[in-house]
């Protein structure tokens, strides 16, 4: 399963990569810089407790090539994070929030199904790259060496565009373990909503 994962996320980065040479001559370029909120729900198997998710943000750019069709890749640094709850032996509730930082690239295909006037409504899929780079300290003694070097999710979504007010919505849903340790059959499902500006020829 491993393997096949790591095939897929070579194939993919490799396709889009070879897409966008192609096609970066002919297309309309747009550059778009956006921020956002999310929300991630850490799974794993935790005997006796949950998780939670709190909300989190992301601050960077995209990049869409293409008009009717694109190809729409982007760059954040994002920040998202989840409560932790779990009873002990003596019954006691403990709750400690987990954040976790760093790097979202999404990479994503794309049409738009409206389009008249300022207003275009789009929709999209492909995969989300998360890359962490750190987490903050919590009572639960995780660290980022306890995290897979990257995570891989499967991303569909929608997005409005008003004249060049950008909305993005997705849903990315876990296609590896989160953390190191197989045995806890981890994963995250990460929700974002982004807003942004478009930059370039209308």
């Amino acid at each position: 399963m491993a393997l096949l994962i790591t095939s897929f996320k070579k194939t993919a980065i490799i396709f889009i990569l070879i897409l966008g040479f192609v096609t970066v001559s002919s297309a309309q370029v747009h550059v778009i810089p956006a921020i956002g909120l999310n929300l991630s729900k850490i799974k794993f198997d935790l005997e006796n407790g949950d998780t939670s998710p709190l909300t989190g943000y992301q601050v960077g750019a995209s990049l869409r090539l293409g008009n009717a069709g694109f190809l729409q890749v982007g760059a954040f640094y994002h920040q998202y994070a989840n409560r932790f709850e779990r009873i002990d032996s003596t019954q006691t509730e403990n709750r400690t929030n987990v954040t976790i930082n760093g790097v979202l690239i999404p990479m994503q295909f794309g049409f738009s199904i409206y389009n008249v006037d300022i207003l275009k409504v789009r929709l999209m899929a492909g995969i989300n790259l998360s890359l962490p780079t750190n987490m903050d300290d919590n009572d639960l003694g995780l660290t980022v060496e306890d995290l897979n070097n990257s995570n891989v999710e499967i991303a569909v979504g929608f997005g409005v565009d008003i004249f060049r007010l950008v909305v993005d919505v997705n849903f990315g849903f876990a296609m590896n373990d989160l953390f190191v340790d197989k045995a806890l059959n981890s994963g995250k499902n990460l929700y974002t909503l982004n807003v942004g500006y478009l930059i370039g020829k209308m």
